[in-house]
């Protein structure tokens, strides 16, 4: 029988990382970025004769020498992480959520310049009276040609239709540059509906690149994370994954239903997810046979594969790629070197959610100063004014080194990067006593559930993301970790059954118990206002302002009316006592005596085999 052999890599998540560069350290991060990633792809090309190059999303944003391409700031005229891709070969790629970040403008500039297609099927321009009719801001869909010789020597040509899909909520989250620019389909109705034009259009085999986890086998309207159900579409063959910044095949998704952890495998289907930052290269081998005797028409389909991820680890730099983004990369560590202000402490969140942050604090205060003059005049003039951060480092999947660390002495452009990553605006929003007890219920819902007495159980959730760990500076609240949470770890939907109090045992203003019918107004970034992460709990019309910038110009802001940043407090929150002992997992440097806060008895336990620093708390 003839056979063809087909390689399908993939990145994913690369989010604006070239260089194996950490811009916010301004240190070393080896096994980053796509200069080592173009080894790998070299490798594996030469390894197979007929491949593709494919990217799941989230090209464009995440590091300082991406915001500086956003704004113009390119040494040649072309975004850097464009200008590496062309160079790879890439022969196509999905627009993930953060490629959107800095609105339609800039994206247009950057993809203008690629020598690849980018495509999305459900994030468009207009909206028709169903996803084919949608005006799109890039094609839905493409159809990549392949000659290739099968195992008799003989030339065929395979022609691979590729669909790409993006977070529906993109449009929601990014609403302060996006308003009335961009709208929204449903993932999966969007790819069931153009997979008749692209099958009729000759598709052999149809790969989905779904800037979404994994998700549930069926998933709601509109979910965040649809492949597996995209994956059981009929006329799916393959799904590469991304926007979650875990890998499969690999433990993150093991004994999940509908997923192969080990094979790689999504409803029975080849898939890959290739972490993030450019730290793998999926490598999807496919064994592709001529169509069954009796089908509609001729052609091929999957009859075996392979998955894996290659690590970037060991990959040394493509010199190629460096030389092609040297200016560029030189040019960002020379701006992010620029001094600020000074810091009398130590500005840190080594240990988000268990001990005062004094950066969480630092970026409560300069939230809560431009809050004060934003809602002057406003609706929402005289009310309480709290403020909301999170860490965007806080370990997990950035691993051992991934925390805010930043040293006491000069403050650099570079560490308000780190404080604020993201492009997001500020957002003063309108909220009830209500609304914000669920608020610090989701935020709460992070910690593992401890009962009295335990010894040495995990304090934080390993699949609570980062940016879920808020806390909410101008109240007081008390966290009783032995109650469950009301809303889950990962996604923020309320638990079936949760009733009750929940965690929040105690919850006052001033003083003064918060009532449900209080009201307040709450500052935070314009991600999580308008319900990213799970929180969902405001009303989308309630009283909102944004501001004219970005939260990194309102820190900024902030430093250019004081310069020097002191002390910074304690934490918001304290636990209920228990007589139990959790472990917090940190940065291997961290230590009691330079980190802790004096308020939670705490102590070294050593380092695990991930490399983690363990604290071991005593509530």
């Amino acid at each position: 029988m003839r056979v063809l052999h087909l390689r399908i890599l993939c990145t994913t998540d690369l989010h604006g990382h070239v260089w194996p560069f950490d811009y916010q350290t301004d240190g070393a991060a080896p096994g980053r970025g796509l200069a080592g990633i173009a080894t790998l792809v070299e490798t594996a090309r030469r390894d197979a004769p007929a491949s593709l190059l494919l990217d799941c999303g989230d090209i464009l944003q995440g590091t300082a020498l991406a915001d500086r391409a956003a704004t113009g700031q390119t040494q040649t005229g072309i975004h850097p992480m464009i200008r590496a891709m062309n160079a790879m070969g890439y022969d196509a790629a999905a627009l993930g959520n953060h490629d959107f970040n800095y609105g339609l403008g800039p994206l247009r500039r950057a993809i203008g310049k690629a020598r690849f297609p980018l495509l999305c099927a459900n994030l468009v321009t207009d909206l028709g009276e169903d996803p084919t009719r949608d005006t799109g801001f890039v094609p839905p869909w493409h159809i990549v040609r392949r000659a290739i010789a099968d195992t008799t020597g003989q030339a065929q040509e395979l022609r691979i239709g590729l669909i790409a899909i993006a977070p529906p909520q993109t449009a929601i989250w990014d609403a302060a540059v996006l308003r009335g620019a961009l709208a929204a389909r449903d993932a999966v109705a969007a790819v069931a509906a153009h997979l008749p034009a692209l099958r009729a259009a000759g598709a052999d085999i149809v790969i989905a690149l779904s800037h979404g986890g994994p998700g549930t086998p069926q998933a709601e309207d509109m979910a965040e994370d649809p492949s597996l159900a995209i994956a059981a579409l009929p006329g799916v063959d393959a799904v590469l994954t991304g926007h979650s910044h875990r890998r499969l095949p690999g433990p993150d998704y093991a004994g999940l239903p509908g997923i192969d952890a080990r094979a790689g495998q999504l409803a029975g289907k080849p898939a890959a997810m290739a972490g993030a930052f450019g730290s793998d290269l999926a490598v999807m081998d496919l064994t592709l046979g001529p169509r069954l005797p009796g089908t509609a028409r001729p052609g091929w389909r999957i009859t075996d594969s392979h998955v894996a991820l290659h690590s970037a680890a060991d990959a040394p730099p493509q010199a190629a790629v460096l030389d092609l983004t040297r200016a560029d990369h030189f040019a960002t560590r020379a701006a992010m070197a620029r001094t600020v202000g000074r810091a009398r402490t130590r500005l840190h969140a080594v240990l988000p959610m268990a001990v005062a942050a004094p950066a969480m604090a630092f970026l409560a205060q300069a939230q809560a100063a431009s809050a004060r003059q934003l809602v002057a005049g406003s609706a929402l003039d005289g009310l309480p004014i709290l403020s909301a951060v999170a860490p965007f480092k806080a370990g997990g999947p950035a691993g051992p080194e991934g925390f805010i660390d930043i040293p006491a002495g000069p403050l650099r452009l570079r560490h308000i990067v780190e404080l604020s990553p993201f492009p997001n605006r500020l957002c003063v929003l309108a909220i009830t006593g209500a609304n914000l007890r669920n608020w610090l219920e989701r935020t709460v819902s992070a910690y593992c559930t401890v009962p009295r007495g335990v010894i040495d159980l995990p304090l934080l959730d390993r699949h609570a993301p980062p940016y879920t760990l808020d806390e909410l500076h101008g109240v007081r609240y008390t966290v009783d970790l032995s109650r469950p949470p009301v809303f889950d770890t990962a996604t923020g939907s309320r638990r079936g059954g949760a009733s009750g109090p929940g965690r929040i045992v105690a919850l006052s203003h001033g003083g003064r118990p918060v009532l449900a019918g209080d009201r307040f107004a709450v500052v935070t970034n314009s991600f999580r206002a308008n319900g990213g992460g799970g929180f969902g709990m405001v009303p989308r019309d309630t009283p909102r302002l944004f501001s004219r910038g970005t939260v990194r110009e309102v820190l900024l802001d902030h430093l250019k009316s004081r310069d020097t940043i002191g002390d910074t407090g304690p934490a918001p929150w304290d636990f209920a006592p228990l007589g139990s002992t959790v472990i917090a997992r940190t940065a291997p440097h961290v230590r009691c005596e330079t980190h802790g806060s004096g308020t939670v008895p705490m102590e070294d336990a050593g380092c695990d085999a991930a490399g983690f620093r363990c604290i071991r708390l005593f509530l």
